[in-house]
């Protein structure tokens, strides 16, 4: 009794320890994935490649293989291909897609949204955000939903800043921030969503004049990740640098820029790059150095001219692909269409063929049926068999029975013979052969295959599954119980050895399978309620 108890224990332990070693596995994938998007990118983007290189080996699941792709995706945007940035991320949103995973085609939409936002290509980024805003809707993690709402909001507010309309901005921005829910337990992704926030206000305020509330939210932004390493914190001093500058605070102004060299020179993030040397540009021009500025200057329109070429290449791209994909799912439609098309009229055929088998094989019951009566079958319970002993009737059929040496009388006497033996339903005996019906006629094979064939118009084995079916046909007609008896017992009940024997003679003699006759029989008696 104990070992069964046993075996289901430790079967239960090795579920158990699978199931949690692949959420421990799970769980320091999601870990060391956080790590490298929100510290290690801004730290060393070398040690970054390669715990990505490691995580791309090690991703299972679709989910993994994701994340993986977003990670190299902003590795890339990191060193300034936003091509192959956006191409890890177009990878992504394909296996999002896919799967019809709503929270990753959310993450993975709004990250192409802000790729073609920073490349200046809003309508593609527009198009991506309105993705993500439907797939966010449809995602069941209520935190997951709350986080990406937030950051599409932020998204938009992006959106307003490249059309200089920070009053949009602002409204965005403000809306993200109720649906932030406070927490002194926040990991560091909900710390960047909140310092982000922050720092979005702040440049609304920048820009809206009020330095005060620009000044506040940017040192907010700054407390909630001055323990985190992090790449929002180079566009925070950036952005204190313009404030300071708004103030004439050259002083201050260098401080923070001097803040931001260090993720220059360690990220290459085009993106920072452009706004730091248009920040720069002013901060010269106000420090009375002409020819810094116009360096500085020179180098955010080379970097602009550069960041346009991208755009122009992944426009065409973009465009080119589009024509690709178009003509790819034309034909596969075209391909879907003619296959449904081939398999509707295979349908329609089927069913056809189906149907017109069915109503041949009715024609033949109905057929069968009214022949019935004429046949006059031995061993139906409305025939006596003795009536049959008197009559005489000669019933030539594709056999011509081969003329032997017999007188008339010994003629209609094997035929009565015959007869009586059928009345004894001889031939519902398994296995009986032409000279054992001989022998119990008191005559020789020769003689009962000449009388089969001449009154029966078939040859002996012929004749013997003939009457073995009209039999099993009219016990079918005559008692309804058998109806619901297996066809392999109706196959014993009238003298076959074998089911498939049973099943082909049956066709044989009644141009339908036997399973064909018993459901008409079933709706013959379902119509007149017998």
């Amino acid at each position: 009794m104990m070992k069964p108890f046993i075996f289901v224990f430790l079967l239960f332990l090795v579920l158990l320890q699978h199931s949690y070693g692949q959420k421990l596995k799970e769980d320091q994938f999601n870990k060391r994935y956080l790590d490298v998007v929100v510290s290690l990118v801004a730290i060393d983007i070398k040690e970054a490649e390669r715990v990505a290189d490691s995580l791309r080996h090690v991703a299972n699941t679709d989910e993994q293989k994701i994340k993986v792709y977003m990670l190299w995706s902003k590795l890339y945007e990191n060193k300034g291909d936003m091509k192959q940035s956006i191409q890890s991320a177009m990878r992504a949103d394909t296996i999002s897609n896919a799967t019809m995973n709503f929270s990753s085609q959310a993450t993975t939409s709004g990250s192409l949204a802000t790729s073609f936002r920073q490349l200046g290509l809003l309508k593609a980024s527009e198009s991506f955000l309105r993705k993500a805003e439907v797939s966010n809707e449809n995602q069941t993690d209520p935190i997951m939903k709350m986080l990406t709402r937030i950051n599409i909001l932020h998204e938009r507010a992006f959106h307003s800043f490249a059309q200089g309309n920070y009053l949009d901005a602002k409204a965005y921005v403000v809306k993200a921030s109720s649906y932030i829910q406070h927490n002194a337990n926040d990991d560091k992704k909900a710390l960047l969503i909140k310092a982000t926030n922050d720092q979005l206000m702040g440049i609304c305020a920048l820009n809206l004049g009020d330095l005060a509330a620009a000044d506040s939210f940017l040192n907010s932004s700054f407390d909630k990740i001055k323990t985190v390493e992090s790449n929002l914190k180079p566009y925070i001093y950036r952005a204190q640098a313009e404030v300071a500058l708004a103030r004439n605070d050259l002083k201050n102004a260098k401080k923070y820029l001097d803040l931001v060299q260090p993720y220059l020179e360690n990220g290459s993030v085009e993106e920072l790059s452009m706004l730091t040397y248009e920040t720069l540009s002013k901060y010269y021009k106000e420090s009375i150095d002409e020819k810094k500025s116009l360096q500085y200057r020179s180098l955010f329109i080379d970097l602009k001219e550069k960041r346009d070429n991208v755009a122009k290449s992944i426009s065409d791209d973009l465009i080119e692909n589009l024509n690709e994909r178009k003509f790819f799912y034309r034909n596969r439609l075209i391909f879907a269409l003619g296959g449904i098309t081939v398999i509707l009229l295979l349908a329609t055929g089927v069913i056809l063929f189906f149907y017109e088998k069915q109503r041949n094989y009715r024609k033949k019951y109905v057929d069968l049926m009214e022949k019935q009566p004429a046949k006059m079958v031995i061993g139906s319970p409305q025939i006596k068999p003795e009536l049959l002993l008197n009559e005489r009737v000669e019933n030539p059929g594709n056999i011509k029975a081969k003329e032997v040496n017999m007188s008339k009388e010994t003629e209609d006497r094997l035929y009565q013979f015959l007869l009586k033996k059928e009345a004894e339903l001889f031939y519902l005996e398994k296995g009986v052969t032409l000279s054992q019906l001989a022998a119990s006629m008191g005559t020789n094979s020769r003689y009962v295959t000449y009388i089969i064939q001449k009154f029966k118009g078939k040859d002996f084995y012929d004749y013997l599954q003939t009457r073995r079916i009209d039999y099993i046909v009219d016990k079918i007609r005559t008692s309804p119980e058998l109806l619901d008896f297996k066809l392999s017992y109706l196959a014993d009940m009238c003298g076959f050895a074998s089911l498939s024997k049973f099943s082909s003679s049956f066709k044989t003699v009644t141009g339908m399978p036997p399973s064909a006759f018993v459901h008409f029989v079933k709706m013959e008696m379902e119509q007149y309620n017998l």
